[in-house]
């Protein structure tokens, strides 16, 4: 590798990990809303599975009754 194409290559990867500090600063900053966002999504998806379940069983219900027919 040439020694410009070797600068160009260590110059992009000092550029990308300021990139990922900036994301990782703006992300401790935030960190309380990730949290809370994070905990609604494990309540809504709880719902939904719960809901899913109920219609599989009544699901099952009518499968059993057109099977007795």
């Amino acid at each position: 590798m040439s020694e410009e194409a070797l600068n160009f290559a260590t110059a992009r990867l000092e550029r990308a990990l300021g990139r990922i500090e900036r994301a990782v600063g703006a992300g401790e900053s935030a960190g309380s809303g990730v949290a809370e966002a994070y905990a609604l999504l494990e309540e809504r998806h709880e719902i939904l599975r719960a809901r899913v379940q109920e219609t599989i069983g009544r699901l099952d219900v009518l499968i059993g009754q057109e099977d007795h027919r």
